[in-house]
Formats: structure tokens, C-alpha cells, sequence
């Protein structure tokens, strides 16, 4: 409640916050009694509180987020922020007073993808976090609100598409559990170092260009952050929104870098993927902690009395409460203010040596001024209510007062008033009293008073202004405009489930043919380049029984010229990403980036035609046998190392500390790049980084360490197809694990795998 304040009392027009276990950091929900409070007081003051229930749920959850959601509808919250697929349609089609946004989780990164969600009925995209100013301008083109970050931490992986912390410890980043493997060091070429750790974004200079691209509304990443943090950050972005709003738009001030720094930082910030950064200027390998400011420089070390103590030389004022750190050890000063260019002396717990920096990682001044925006009386003060008031009173007559925001009127009738020729009412007794407002934020703008010779006692004056203003926030609270949206329906279409096959993925194009003599019922080509020249050649001599799998992060260009290939070469595809699903393709499925975890969206993919669907890796084995089988081909990955993350940055050139000339990059032609690398970490496991061509740039695809496998599991999977994913495998490897796999679709008893595997989340599925 105090971050939702501090939003508030700094400038924002809306703030999203997650309901308790249904948002993606189930650890800063909030529960249903501190929910209602919540929109009581935003919509009181005329804000709006957006929910976030963006996380992919099981069927044994279903009705308890049914619940929920019944919930945020009675208490009218402004908007409902969905990932799954399946909660979109039971919002839609049960729920239809909350306006629904894509969240970012759903991993939307072009026009298409808008254009999708758009016609399901969603108000607003909130575009994932790799889109550059012109995919927010052509997503913007499609009519559908586009709202987009603006400052804060930065997921370094795809958002929606990151399985890391699920694989490795079963807390999964799509349920809100995300254990954040990506702060980590690992070690790359030799090199240790938090090489998955992105700067945190910073776009306040290009809040003017994003709202000339169409961006609609501006999202700082505020979860899990302090309220002052909050407060900080906000009233600086405030600051800009006006000055665009009043077409005298400036830079920030060194003084506002300065304060946004302090807050919160890691090795400075990116301007992001809008701002075209790339690979170094993303990521800040050498900590993954904010780090602040420079203070001062440490010039001699001594004890005395047994203390151990360094002098200082300052660079910045030192307060009193102020957190530092001087060569990674935290310190928090206790004493009188230092001023700049002085010497502060400070207690240590370990020596430290002359020359270290001393760096400012809490600046107590700029907290207590942060806090003084909306603690207590403050954030009355920020966000005041002006109100006209009116009151009749006259002798052998009802009394009575009306109280009026411009928008909403109240009344209040009172008892009968006596005649008083000695002490009657005055206009200026009834002013004193009804600016008595302290405690609320209302204040008398205007007053009307018609009284003549009329006795009325003060106590009584205070309780009509304490029960009109009671009555007028519950009729601003009342009254608070939600956009509604009419009833959705998407009724399931039945389909066949058909026979249960066996597909294979494989990036080597030239091996398909061996793959499908040897048991594959189908392959899907997913290719490691799709630049025209490297791929039209292949899809001019497609085999049959052969699916594309498409990029699971493309621009709306890309993404155009596949479409354009696929159909004139009557090529099917498998959707990797939501998205695709805004073009109309000949022959399309829903792969792996097209997560599957209940039941609802079986049934959404199945009215919106499609004819299989993969499961995703999440999914508890246990729950596969409730999904409904009347909703054609369900596809469960059995074997293959599983995706954990699709990086828009190279490790490689990080490494190299190139910013920089991405799109010409030919390191991996070269045997310089990422090519047949991997990370690996504190326990000595190893990932390999599989990098991937776009027209536009390179995605870098990380995988797990060892493959899936579940071939001792799949007695009571015979009903439905198996995908096997080779990726890092021999071909001998390959041939292998087909062979295997193929006999026991059959259901023959080959030997065990030789090959060293885990059972993923199948058995004990995801927190």
C-alpha cells in the first residue's frame, strides 16, 4: 500500500499490482481485503488499479481464479493483465466488465500479435521488452492500446518464453515463482561474470519519440521495489509525460539522472532495445546489485580504541543514516552530515585499502524526501478533491446541504432549524467548518449559504460536512468509469484426435529424410538461419511430411516474408509465439512457444482452428489426462534439451564489449562467436548456447544441460503424439534415440537410452 501511495502521490495515472498467487511475483500480491482498500482509494481519487493475473495456471487452479476474477469484477478493477491463453477466454466470455490487457508474458513483439489479441477483445498490448520504436509504431497502427515499459529491471530472456528457474528448481517465472537464475555468475570463455544480467532500462529521454510512435501508456517496473523507490522514479517520469503533454519536452536534468542513479542501478542503465542498445550496452556483467553513487575516495586507514576506522575524502555530501560500500563491504553511516570536498571518518569491519571508492548505495536525504511525497498527511495534500458545497438553513425548516466534485452531487438533510435573533448562522461559521477537511482529501473550493436569522450549532455544521464528504467519496468510488466490453464467446470446435504420431525437431536440414526412414512421422524443420538466402532454397525443395518452425521472436517484416514463403510454397508451420496466430496461415499447429497448461486454452485453441497443440514442459504428468481429448492432436515433448531462454543478446560479443553492428555480425561464420559455446555455473553444469539467424539479428537460444527424457514414463501416454528435439545430439545419437522412441510407439521393449537425461518437471511439475 505504500509503493501503491507513493505511485500515486508522484504522478500516476494508474498503478498494476498482482492479486495474491495469480501474478507473476506471487510474492508482492496483494489479498483481497488489501485489494478492496486498494480501489477504494484509486478510485476515489479517480486512478485506476490494473490486476495482474498473468500467469499460466493448472486445471486443479481454474476455479479458484474464477473466483478471483468474480471478485475483481464486483470490485470494479480498471483492467486484468492475462498470459494464459485459457484465462482469456473464461474472462472474455464470463467476465466481460473487466477490460482485458495482453501482458507482456505473452511475448507480443510485432503487429501481427496485436492484431491477434486485438480481435479476442483485449483493450491493451503491453508489448514485450525487445521491441524497437518501430514495432511499437506499427503495433500502435492496429488501433489496440500499446502500452510499454519505460524504466526499471529487464527480463533478459523472451518474457513467457523463459523455463530457466522452472527446469533448474521447479519455481517457475510463468506462475510468479521465478527464482531469477539470471542474476547468477557464470562462467563464459573463461571468464566469470553475471553474463545474463541486464542493466535496468532507462527511457526517460525517449518518452517524447515513444509518444510519437503511439505509445498509449508507460509502464515503470515497480514490483518488489521500495516505496520510495517508487516515488522517486515516478515523479520523474511524471515530469517528462507533462512536458511532452505541453509540447516543451527537455532532456533530464543531470540532477534527475543523478536521483533515478542513486535509487536504483546496475553499472548505470540501458536505453534499451528501443534505443537500439545491443549486447554490452545491455548487459552489466560485474554485478548484478545496485551500485549507486560515487562518494568519496578512502585516504588513510588506523585503529584506535580498538576501532577500526578509514578517513574519507568526499566527493557528495554524507548524511546521517546514509548505506555505503566500499569495496564490497556495506557500511551504514551513523553521525552528524558531512559536507562535500571534507573528510568523513567511518567504521569499519574489515581493512580496506587507501585509494578504494567509497559508493553510495542508500542516500538518506533523498529517501526522507521520497517518503515526506505520500506518507500520512502528504498524500492528501498530493492528491487534493475540490469541492463546491451548498447549504439551506432557515428558521421552521429541514436543513439541508448539498456537496459537489463536478461530477457527482450528494445531499444531506438535518433537522429542523430554530430561530436564534442573538447568535444566528453566519456564512463565515459554515466556511470554518466545512474546511475542516483534515484526515481527507477534500477541499472547499466554492460555497453557497442561504441562512437568515437561523440557529445552527457548530457540531452540527461538522457532522453534515463529515457525512457529505462520506457520501461523496462513495459516490466518486461508485461512479469511477470502467470501460466495458460486451460478452465474448468462443465456443470449442470438436475435432478428431487422429492417430498419435512421432515427431522429431531438428535444425539440420539435410538429415530430415534419414529422420522419417527411421520411424518420425513428422519432422520439424527448425532452422538456426532464416535469412532469405539461406532459407528459400531449402523451402523451394521442402520435403513432405516436413512442418517450418517458425522463430519464436520476429519484426512484423520477418514475419511477413516467412508468411509470404510458406504460402507460396504451400509450406506448413508451427507457431512459436501467440502472436503468429494474427496471420492467417495454410497449414499451421501450435509448437512449444505456444504454452499449454490447461484445459481452457485447449479449448481456445480449438475454436480458434487449430488442430494440434504442444504441451508445455511445465505441465505436470499427472494433470495431461484431464485435458480434453476432443480438441485433435495433443503433442507431449518426450525427449530433447529444453529451451531456457531466447537471448536478444550475444554472449560472445558482451564478452568482446561490442555495443554495436549486431545485424552485420559474422563472428560465428568466422568461428569467433557464440557458435558452439555455453555458460556454465557454480555447480559446473554447462548450457549451450545455440545461436539463431534472423534478417534483423541474432537470437542466442540457451539450453539445459542435459536433455529431457521420458521414455520410462509414457505407458500411459500412448494416446497422444511424442516430440523428440534434437539439438546438440550426434547423428549416430540421433538415429538412436529414434530408433528407441519409435519402438516404443509401437509398443516393443527397446533397450534403455544410453544417453544421461532428467524427468524435467513431469513428476513433480511447477511451484
Amino acid at each position: 500500500m505504500d509503493a501503491l501511495k507513493a505511485a500515486y502521490a508522484n504522478g500516476a495515472d494508474a498503478v498494476y499490482l498482482g492479486a495474491a498467487a495469480f501474478g507473476a511475483r506471487a510474492s508482492a500480491g496483494f489479498d483481497r481485503e488489501t485489494l478492496e482498500k486498494a480501489m477504494h482509494l484509486a478510485h476515489l481519487h479517480g486512478k485506476k488499479i490494473f490486476v495482474t493475473v498473468n500467469i499460466l495456471v493448472t486445471d486443479a487452479e481454474i476455479n479458484e481464479v474464477r473466483h478471483t476474477l468474480s471478485f475483481l469484477a464486483d470490485i470494479g478493477a480498471d483492467g486484468v493483465i492475462l498470459q494464459d491463453l485459457g484465462l482469456m477466454k473464461i474472462c472474455r466470455e464470463e467476465f466481460p466488465s473487466l477490460p482485458v490487457h495482453a501482458s507482456t508474458q505473452m511475448a507480443l513483439h510485432n503487429a501481427a500479435g496485436a492484431e491477434f489479441v486485438k480481435r479476442l477483445g483485449v483493450k491493451r498490448i503491453v508489448l514485450a521488452r525487445e521491441c524497437t520504436l518501430a514495432d511499437m509504431q506499427k503495433a500502435a497502427g492496429t488501433g489496440l492500446e500499446v502500452e510499454a515499459f519505460c524504466h526499471g529491471a529487464m527480463c533478459v530472456s523472451v518474457s513467457g518464453q523463459c523455463l530457466f528457474s522452472s527446469m533448474i528448481g521447479g519455481r517457475s517465472g510463468n506462475r510468479g515463482r521465478c527464482a531469477q537464475p539470471c542474476r547468477l555468475n557464470y562462467t563464459y570463455q573463461g571468464k566469470e561474470g553475471a553474463w545474463l544480467s541486464p542493466r535496468d532500462l532507462c527511457a526517460r529521454d525517449r518518452i517524447l519519440k515513444m509518444c510519437r510512435a503511439g505509445v498509449h501508456s508507460f509502464k515503470i517496473e515497480g514490483r518488489l521495489k521500495r516505496p520510495e523507490y517508487v516515488a522517486e522514479v515516478t515523479s520523474i517520469y511524471r515530469k517528462a509525460l507533462d512536458q511532452v503533454l505541453s509540447g516543451k519536452f527537455e532532456s533530464a536534468t543531470e540532477e534527475e539522472n543523478l536521483r533515478l542513479k542513486q535509487i536504483f542501478s546496475r553499472g548505470g542503465f540501458t536505453g534499451g532495445y528501443m534505443a537500439g542498445a545491443e549486447d554490452a550496452a545491455v548487459i552489466y556483467e560485474k554485478r548484478v546489485t545496485p551500485e549507486g553513487l560515487p562518494l568519496g575516495t578512502v585516504k588513510s586507514v588506523y585503529k584506535k580504541g580498538g576501532a577500526l576506522l578509514c578517513d574519507v575524502s568526499l566527493e557528495r555530501k554524507l548524511h546521517n543514516g546514509d548505506g555505503l560500500e566500499i569495496a564490497g563491504q556495506p557500511l551504514r553511516y551513523s553521525g552528524p552530515d558531512v559536507p562535500a570536498r571534507k573528510t568523513a571518518t567511518l567504521r569499519l569491519r574489515d581493512g580496506v585499502k587507501i585509494g578504494e571508492s567509497v559508493r553510495c548505495t542508500d542516500d538518506e536525504s533523498q529517501l526522507a524526501r521520497a517518503r515526506a511525497s505520500y506518507e500520512g498527511a502528504a498524500f492528501d495534500k498530493a492528491l487534493p478533491i475540490p469541492f463546491d458545497a451548498y447549504l439551506y438553513a432557515m428558521p421552521a425548516e429541514h436543513a439541508f446541504a448539498t456537496f459537489s466534485d463536478g461530477e457527482n452531487t450528494v445531499s444531506v438533510t438535518a433537522e429542523m432549524c430554530q430561530r436564534s435573533d442573538t447568535h444566528p448562522l453566519t456564512e463565515e461559521a459554515v466556511r470554518r467548518s466545512f474546511e475542516k477537511c483534515g484526515g481527507t482529501p477534500f477541499v472547499l473550493r466554492d460555497l453557497t449559504v442561504e441562512t437568515k436569522d437561523a440557529f445552527f450549532p457548530v457540531s452540527l455544521l461538522n457532522a453534515i460536512r463529515r457525512d457529505g464528504l462520506e457520501l461523496l467519496s462513495a459516490e466518486r468510488i461508485v461512479n469511477h468509469k470502467t470501460e466495458k466490453s460486451a460478452p465474448a464467446a468462443f465456443p470449442e470446435k470438436a475435432h478428431a484426435p487422429g492417430t498419435p504420431r512421432l515427431i522429431v525437431s531438428t535444425s539440420d536440414f539435410s538429415e530430415i529424410d534419414t529422420l522419417l526412414k527411421n520411424g518420425a512421422d513428422e519432422v520439424l524443420f527448425a532452422p538456426l538461419d532464416f535469412r532469405a538466402e539461406a532459407l528459400l532454397p531449402l523451402l523451394r525443395h521442402f520435403p513432405g511430411n516436413t512442418r517450418l518452425s517458425l522463430p519464436v521472436q520476429c519484426n512484423d517484416d520477418t514475419l511477413s516474408y516467412l508468411h509470404t514463403a510458406a504460402m507460396e510454397y504451400h509450406i506448413p508451420v508451427s507457431l512459436s509465439s501467440p502472436g503468429q496466430m494474427g496471420l492467417q496461415w495454410e497449414n499451421a499447429v501450435c509448437g512449444e512457444g505456444v504454452p499449454v497448461m490447461n484445459g481452457e486454452t485447449v479449448k481456445m485453441l480449438s475454436h480458434l482452428g487449430y488442430l494440434s497443440l504442444t504441451l508445455s514442459r511445465e505441465i505436470k504428468g499427472a494433470d495431461i489426462a484431464s485435458l480434453p481429448q476432443s480438441a485433435g492432436e495433443t503433442v507431449l515433448p518426450v525427449y530433447g534439451r529444453t529451451r531456457l531462454m531466447v537471448l536478444n543478446h550475444c554472449p560472445m560479443r558482451t564478452l568482446k564489449g561490442l555495443r554495436d553492428g549486431k545485424e552485420s555480425c559474422r563472428l560465428c561464420e568466422t568461428g569467433k562467436g557464440t557458435k558452439d559455446t555455453f555458460l556454465t555455473d557454480r555447480m559446473g553444469a554447462s548450457y549451450p548456447l545455440i545461436p539463431l539467424r534472423l534478417p534483423e539479428k541474432c537470437l542466442v537460444q540457451l539450453y539445459a544441460p542435459l536433455p529431457l527424457n521420458l521414455s520410462e514414463k509414457l505407458a500411459s501416454h500412448k494416446n497422444i503424439s511424442w516430440l523428440l528435439a534434437f539439438t546438440t545430439e550426434s547423428k549416430e545419437e540421433r538415429l538412436h534415440i529414434l530408433r528407441h522412441f519409435a519402438a516404443l510407439r509401437k509398443g516393443n521393449s527397446p533397450a534403455p537410452l544410453r544417453i544421461k537425461g532428467t524427468p524435467g518437471r513431469y513428476t513433480d511439475g511447477v511451484l
